[in-house]
């Protein structure tokens, strides 16, 4: 059995409802859900903002299976990669940031199509503040306490764009 944190993110048409199928399609899978946070675009500024979330899930899966199901929602959402764009507006991005083993132990993976934990993830408060909404102790592997690098240097700004909407996803 695998753990794994993945975090929802769209800012075209629906990001609500793609955001509520996509935790319907993990089905009993899922274990938490963050509310909804809206931020601000991230890598690319020139785009409307973001909605964000993050699932804690687990079950029977490697992580590439885990990534192999994220990518099967994003198509199904109809997300097109514009890869003149890679930080630019999308329908749904799924993205993996952690995954654990049934021990608890962190995945770490350093593949070219699989990078665990996600490689960005201390850099980005619209990760860490839904994730912190939901485990307030947790640690992004290699990188130390969430709660840490959100009132870091770093990303204290950022953390501060974050705000959540009250919209649930169950």
């Amino acid at each position: 059995m695998t753990r794994v944190l993945l975090c929802l993110g769209g800012n075209l048409g629906d990001p609500l409802a793609a955001f509520k199928t996509a935790v319907a399609s993990l089905g009993e899978a899922v274990e938490e859900v963050s509310e909804v946070f809206a931020t601000p675009p991230w890598g690319d500024p020139d785009q409307p903002p973001y909605l964000n979330a993050v699932v804690l899930a687990s079950g029977e899966r490697t992580p590439e299976e885990w990534l192999d199901a994220a990518q099967a929602i994003e198509n199904a959402a109809g997300r097109v990669r514009d890869p003149g764009r890679r930080f630019g507006p999308r329908v749904l991005d799924v993205d993996i940031i952690a995954a654990w083993d049934d021990a608890g132990a962190p995945i770490v993976s350093d593949d070219e199509r699989l990078t665990l934990p996600h490689p960005r993830a201390h850099l980005r408060a619209f990760v860490l503040v839904p994730w912190s909404s939901i485990q307030p102790e947790a640690v992004l592997p290699g990188h130390g306490r969430i709660g840490g690098l959100l009132t870091g240097p770093t990303l204290a700004a950022d953390a501060r764009e974050v705000n959540p909407t009250g919209q649930s996803l169950r």
